[in-house]
């Protein structure tokens, strides 16, 4: 019985002293969260290792496309090749070959799809998609080689575990998360007068050297469409195969507009 009561007397005891505690320590409810410096310095650190190797990579990419008017679309394998900062190819795969070939330098975009022998050459695909130099966008969201300048650091925002910094560029908003590990979470671009880009990297991986976003998932502003990619077996070279990188179409294949190539994309599962 009286062993009982001095567990009980000890259980209560450790109750009051539990209540009592908060008053008397520091209210912490999370450990203190890292100086903005502190970030920035792991950003910038990380920033350089992965622009270095963007020069040139080449992966395999498993994509999960989504359209808000067909909803999810059988997934797909394709090979990229990266050349930043502005070119870029993506053959996607199907059982019968490649069912797309799209390839990008700067503001020109080149597109095959074979088994329709249809081809289509932007020279100013900027125009049409309303993202400046649409190659240099892709090379920055699958390397994630965003680099806000110093004013944005100046004044960041708190969201959470985040710091949000904003910048322009030539008439471009851009806004980007960043964790404490110096990794972004998130992207996105607008024009003024275009369509918006939203980038977000659920994983990342240590490659060679440098932490690598391998866990990317694209869409644009308004929910229309989505692609989410998984990268492997990445690997970076010290200069990009620049004939690798060139999509060449036959002489006597059929002309594709930008509003036929935007359907081939939402139906890879097609061609």
């Amino acid at each position: 019985m009286r062993s009982g009561r001095r567990a009980a007397c000890a259980i209560a005891l450790a109750g009051a002293a539990a209540l009592a505690l908060p008053a008397c320590a520091p209210h912490r409810l999370a450990p203190p969260a890292l100086e903005e410096g502190q970030v920035r310095a792991r950003f910038v650190r990380a920033l350089a290792e992965r622009a270095e190797r963007a020069r040139a990579v080449e992966a395999r990419v498993a994509l999960w496309p989504h359209s808000a008017s067909r909803g999810a679309l059988p997934g797909a394998e394709a090979v990229l090749l990266l050349a930043a900062p502005d070119a870029f190819r993506l053959r996607v795969g199907s059982s019968f070959g490649t069912a797309l070939d799209l390839g990008a330098h700067d503001d020109s975009v080149v597109a095959y799809v074979p088994s329709r022998r249809l081809a289509v050459r932007l020279g100013a695909a900027g125009e049409s998609l309303g993202v400046r130099s649409p190659a240099a966008v892709v090379c920055r969201a699958l390397g994630a080689t965003w680099n806000p300048d110093a004013a944005a650091w100046a004044a960041p925002e708190r969201s959470d575990s985040l710091l949000v910094v904003r910048w322009l560029e030539d008439g471009d908003s851009l806004a980007l998360g960043v964790g404490t590990s110096g990794l972004p979470r998130w992207a996105r671009i607008a024009r003024p007068d275009g369509p918006a880009l939203d980038v977000r990297y659920p994983a990342w991986s240590w490659v060679d050297g440098a932490s690598w976003p391998t866990g990317v998932a694209l869409s644009d502003g308004g929910g229309r469409f989505q692609v989410e990619c998984r990268l492997r077996h990445v690997r970076f070279a010290a200069r990009p195969d620049r004939r690798r990188l060139a999509v060449v179409t036959p002489a006597d294949a059929g002309r594709l507009g930008w509003l036929g190539l935007r359907r081939a994309l939402e139906r890879l599962e097609e061609l």
